[in-house]
């Protein structure tokens, strides 16, 4: 556990941000390239990216929040991001809510515009786990075992599950990539990571320490199996609107 990267004077610089940010210039990057290939201009998606960062962090945000009330004692704890504090679940609706006030404002496909960033999506999530287990934060269940990591948010020895997700979350990039050949229709890709994210997530939350569960389940699994839904019926929904337009066109 590293939190703080460094410091300059009075100024600190946080491992949890600094790998946040390399995420996300990383995501960049790759949607840009995949934007050049689906014939998208990456120079006029500059309001699109920061658009989605800032629609995710602050869906990311006030999930935590409101998952988390009892840790947040003012609202000057309720904006400081920087040692962790974002809700994946609420990073998803709030980016994707970003999107689509996008495609509609600027008349741009939906379906197309998630498909591009889809991966580079999953890419910045792998990253960004990485600045979680150097913060501490996000830690799984105790365990004996030698890979067992102190955190400062909890006694005990603790299972890095960030470590775990971020692997998972990596080879979730490859298999996107893959897929990204093979699927023929928009929105495909994208339902596909919103699925595949789901899935992984339900099953990793099980090594995972959480503070609310209901019906057995945490509050993150919940939000899982609901993505999972959301995935499938995005899924199918994309699939029959292009099969759709390509009975129209003939």
């Amino acid at each position: 556990m590293h939190p703080v990267l460094f410091s300059l004077g009075s100024l600190t610089f946080y491992t949890y941000g600094f790998l946040l940010g390399l995420g996300f210039a990383a995501g960049v990057i790759v949607a840009s390239k995949r934007a050049e290939s689906r014939g998208l201009d990456p120079d006029s998606l500059f309001w699109f990216f920061v658009l989605l960062l800032v629609g995710g962090i602050a869906g990311g945000r006030m999930l935590h929040v409101a998952l988390n009330t009892w840790y947040y004692q003012d609202w000057k704890s309720v904006i400081d991001t920087r040692q962790g504090g974002l809700s994946i679940h609420g990073v998803l609706a709030g980016g994707s809510l970003a999107a689509a006030v996008y495609s509609r404002v600027k008349k741009v496909s939906f379906s197309k515009i998630t498909d591009v960033v889809a991966p580079g999506l999953i890419l910045g999530q792998a990253i960004g786990r990485i600045g979680c287990f150097f913060s501490g934060c996000c830690y799984g269940v105790e365990t004996s075992g030698a890979w067992g990591f102190l955190t400062r948010f909890a006694p005990g020895l603790r299972h890095p599950y960030q470590l775990y997700e971020s692997a998972a979350d990596f080879a979730l990039f490859a298999a996107l990539l893959l897929l990204s050949g093979k699927i023929a229709f928009n929105g495909g890709l994208f339902a596909s990571y919103v699925f595949g994210y789901s899935g992984l997530r339900f099953l990793l939350e099980f090594l995972r320490d959480n503070d609310g569960y209901f019906a057995g389940l945490s509050y993150g699994q919940w939000g899982s199996l609901l993505g999972a839904l959301i995935g499938t019926v995005m899924y199918f929904w994309f699939r029959s609107r292009a099969g759709s337009a390509a009975t129209a066109r003939t």
